[in-house]
């Protein structure tokens, strides 16, 4: 292959690449805005923000797991395990 050959299929794959993350861009801007893109760490942490469940009791009653610190309130549970050594 001649130089200019390589140079204009170097241009070529550039301007494809170029496109293709554009239109990846758009497509992302648009899930934001309707709310679809559920994995990234923006969603997920904004769900976890308006989730009430983090702060009320279980609905179906306790659990059944001791390292719960609602069923299972001891000082274990409560505690950071960096803090429990100082304990």
């Amino acid at each position: 292959m001649s130089k200019k050959a390589k140079a204009s299929a170097r241009a070529l794959r550039r301007a494809r690449k170029v496109a293709r993350k554009a239109a990846q861009n758009l497509q992302y801007a648009a899930w934001k805005l309707a709310g679809k893109n559920t994995k990234s760490r923006r969603a997920k942490l904004r769900k976890q923000r308006s989730n009430p469940v983090r702060s009320k009791e279980h609905a179906q009653g306790p659990c059944g797991n001791i390292g719960c610190k609602r069923c299972n309130p001891e000082l274990h549970n409560l505690v950071a395990p960096r803090l429990l050594a100082a304990v």
